[in-house]
C-alpha cells in the first residue's frame, strides 16, 4: 500500500510539475497574444497611408495570431486534462 501511495505521489508531482510548465507557456503566449494585437493596432493605426504596402504584413500577423489562438486552444485542453487525471489520481486516493 505504502509503495502505490508512494508511486501515485510521485505521479502527482509529475503531473504538478507539468501543469506549472503549461501554465507558465500560456502566460507567455497571451502576453505575445498581446504583443501581436498591439503590433496589429498599431498597423492598422498607419495602414491609411501605405495600406497596399501594409496587407501582407497585415496577413501575415492575423496568421501568427492565429496560430497563437490554436497554441492556446491545444494547452487549455491540455490542462484541462491533466486536471481530469488528477482529480481521478485524487479519488482513487481516498477511495
Amino acid at each position: 500500500m505504502t509503495v502505490e501511495l508512494d508511486q501515485l505521489e510521485d505521479r502527482i508531482q509529475a503531473a504538478v510539475g507539468i501543469l506549472a510548465k503549461l501554465r507558465e507557456d500560456k502566460r507567455k503566449l497571451e502576453a505575445e497574444n498581446g504583443d501581436l494585437r498591439q503590433r496589429l493596432r498599431d498597423l492598422e493605426a498607419s495602414a491609411g497611408k501605405n495600406a497596399d504596402a501594409l496587407k501582407p504584413k497585415l496577413q501575415e500577423l492575423e496568421a501568427e495570431r492565429t496560430a497563437l489562438l490554436d497554441e492556446r486552444r491545444v494547452m487549455a485542453k491540455r490542462v484541462e486534462d491533466m486536471l481530469a487525471k488528477l482529480d481521478q489520481l485524487h479519488k482513487a486516493v481516498h477511495a
